[in-house]
């Protein structure tokens, strides 16, 4: 398995925001963090990324630990794609994919043709040739993203971790991103990716890390993961599960919030 977490703790100072969480990815799956604001989400990420200590567990990648890994071997084994970036200057798109070579040559070399033909592949993979010449500031979010996981792509790390990356796209953006993360796990890359929305990984998810106040509160398939009970106990609110079949006949997972609004009867106001 590419990622595998064994009884992992972890957090700031001497106070453990993540207990004892275990769970695994393999290569072409898509590994689903979810749960509410605050359960430990973007501290597991930080730990899974080595810029946080562990307190206790293991953490492997590809077989290795991380302890045992330099930041250029990390660096070529797993990506970090951020919710949300604004570099200083007035980057292209190319220039910023191809920040992801950094790991592959020195701090005082400039690319070689071979990094461009990288960047190049990066973005067609994500089918963003036409942005290459545009400035990444005025990009939108949607844009960017596929940008930000070009670089990940050029980087040429196998596991790409993505911190809720449909946060601050519209919904049609959303569903475009997910096409391209299941076309990622599709070429035998390990997406670990954090959500808000239990449809994500209803609908995408080979695996789902369900968290609660820092702890593993469901781990498994998305069927056995994302269920009314489980919902309501993490979430804190009713809600139904329910599957259904698109007008083109494919399965989809629809997550309903079936309490009244506070002070409201149900009257169908």
């Amino acid at each position: 398995m590419l990622l595998q977490l064994q009884n992992v703790s972890g957090g700031y100072g001497n106070k453990d925001v993540v207990k004892n969480v275990s769970c695994h990815a393999h290569e072409g799956e898509i590994l689903c963090l979810a749960g509410p604001n605050g359960c430990g989400k973007t501290t597991l990420f930080r730990l899974i990324l080595g810029s946080l200590p562990l307190s206790g567990g293991h953490i492997f990648i590809d077989g290795q630990e991380l302890s045992e890994l330099s930041p250029r071997q990390l660096a070529g084994r797993i990506a970090y794609i951020p919710q949300y970036h604004t570099p200083i200057f007035a980057y292209t798109a190319l220039d910023v994919v191809l920040m992801g070579r950094a790991s592959h040559f020195s701090a005082f070399d400039a690319p070689k043709a071979v990094d461009r033909e990288a960047a190049f592949q990066a973005l067609e993979t994500v089918n963003a040739l036409e942005l290459v010449n545009q400035s990444y500031t005025a990009l939108s979010g949607g844009q960017r993203q596929l940008i930000l996981i070009a670089r990940a792509i050029c980087q040429s790390a196998k596991i790409f971790v993505m911190d809720e990356p449909a946060a601050n796209l519209d919904y049609a953006n959303q569903q475009l991103l997910m096409e391209v993360v299941t076309d990622l796990a599709k070429k035998g890359y390990c997406i670990v990716m954090s959500t808000h929305s239990p449809e994500h990984p209803a609908s995408i998810g080979s695996r789902v890390l369900m968290m609660k106040d820092g702890s593993v509160a469901a781990f498994g398939p998305p069927a056995s993961v994302i269920t009314p009970e489980n919902l309501e106990r993490v979430y804190g609110i009713e809600m139904d599960v329910v599957a259904i079949r698109d007008r083109y006949g494919c399965s989809r997972t629809i997550c309903l919030p079936v309490r009244p609004p506070s002070g409201r009867e149900s009257n169908g106001l």
